[in-house]
């Protein structure tokens, strides 16, 4: 099974499988990002849409969200959900952001980029839609160590989905255009933060 069929299979019960707490540690943690009302924000990897609520209300009406995802059924369920006028979804993959040049200010990456199937490249693709000065993050409610350990017991299609060492994530970033890089990895959160140069 690959990594499409697997989330596509999972869609319509993933959001029971998101503790509350969760969703506390994730609204701590897109309220600390300070996004800027009226700034364009893309949730790369949105999945069912978990933080779209979140991003709205800290872009407001004169903002837009756009989320995108590869599985076309993740997708739906967003979509069931959430019709705000300024939130857009699109279907996708982070190694061909189906977006333009320079046309979002920040991106915003929860719980997928271990799924993506080249970190370099996608980290590419989320510098060239980002505006100049524009920032990137790398978002998960857990540490690096419990998503791979996870990952791992899972097996199957996310056998392999595991977030590279801190030097690493660094380096894809830095090669792709970033600078001022911090990385925190703790229990209960993982932050990538880097600004496009």
């Amino acid at each position: 099974m690959n990594k499409k069929t697997y989330f596509d299979e999972k869609a319509a019960k993933w959001d029971t499988l998101i503790q509350d707490e969760v969703i506390i540690r994730l609204q701590d943690m897109v309220k600390e990002l300070v996004l800027s009302p009226g700034c364009k924000v893309l949730d790369l990897g949105t999945g069912t849409g978990v933080l779209i609520p979140m991003l709205i209300e800290a872009v407001g009406p004169s903002g837009v969200v756009v989320g995108i995802d590869f599985a076309p059924q993740m997708l739906a369920e967003a979509q069931k959900k959430y019709q705000w006028p300024n939130l857009e979804f699109l279907e996708g993959v982070a190694e061909d952001i189906p977006m333009a040049d320079q046309s979002v200010d920040e991106v915003v990456c929860n719980s997928a980029f271990p799924h993506f199937d080249d970190f370099s490249l996608a980290a590419q693709e989320m510098a060239r839609v980002l505006k100049r000065g524009g920032r990137v993050f790398v978002i998960h409610p857990h540490s690096r160590e419990y998503i791979n350990e996870l990952h791992v017991s899972l097996g199957g299609a996310v056998r392999n989905c595991l977030i590279p060492e801190e030097a690493a994530m660094r380096a894809i970033f830095y090669e792709a255009g970033f600078e001022s890089i911090t990385l925190e990895d703790v229990a209960g959160r993982y932050h990538l933060s880097a600004r496009k140069a």
